[in-house]
């Protein structure tokens, strides 16, 4: 394969991954209008798409390993395709942990319409701008996005944690309905979820970018 196809084959890549981020944009925006409205209809077309990124995944993965099997691509081609087979992988997950919030809904419909914490309120607008900064990241080729974006999961950490922390010891205290606590718990265990995934995106692209490992940096020496 010419040097010029190869190319051509890595943008077409990179044009398969943007679709799929498409397809998990779509479905955090539909798990965020669940989460707001409610409406458990919404919970079929999450996992539609949730099956759509299994199948896109798979097909990415298996088009990098056959370009990296027959052009031995070295630097940062190399690095393009590892970066965007792990980058597959991660968006895919996402789409699990979308399908994870729309299932602990269905299972709780009883406890339904529920007032959410003002913590996973906060979360998922956190998710948003953390999704839309790391594949934006990738997209565009952009580090400060990405480093915008590793330095968001921490909210979210400390936002799940005093969800978590509230609701178990109000079912201690037997003054919640432990069903609507556990609901709680588990849709800002699967947000704090997403925050990792698409933070791992944002230190792919950061490696992509910089072609270096920002788990092996400080904080420090990413927001230079």
């Amino acid at each position: 394969m010419s040097e010029r196809v190869f190319d051509q084959e890595l943008r077409e890549l990179k044009g398969e991954i943007a679709e799929l981020m498409a397809v998990i944009r779509e479905a955090f925006h539909l798990t965020a209008e669940l989460l707001a409205r409610q409406d458990l209809s919404l919970a079929d077309r999450i996992g539609e798409l949730e099956k759509k990124s299994d199948s896109l995944e798979t097909e990415l993965q298996k088009r990098a390993a056959t370009l990296i099997a027959l052009n031995q691509p070295v630097a940062r081609d190399l690095r393009m395709l590892l970066v965007s087979m792990n980058v597959a992988h991660e968006l895919e997950r996402i789409a699990d942990q979308c399908l994870n919030i729309s299932q602990r809904l269905e299972e709780t419909r009883d406890a339904l319409p529920v007032d959410w914490p003002p913590e996973i309120v906060e979360m998922v607008s956190r998710t948003r701008d953390l999704l839309n900064s790391a594949t934006g990241a990738y997209l565009q080729n952009d580090e400060e996005l990405a480093s915008q974006a590793i330095g968001q999961d921490l909210f979210l950490d400390d936002l799940k944690s005093a969800v978590m922390h509230r609701y178990l010891d109000l079912i201690n205290k037997r003054a919640v309905d432990p069903a609507r606590a556990v609901l709680f718990i588990l849709v800002s265990r699967h947000l704090e979820k997403i925050g990792d995934l698409a933070k791992n995106i944002a230190e792919e692209s950061y490696y992509l970018i910089r072609g270096e490992f920002i788990k092996h940096l400080r904080l420090p020496d990413i927001y230079h």
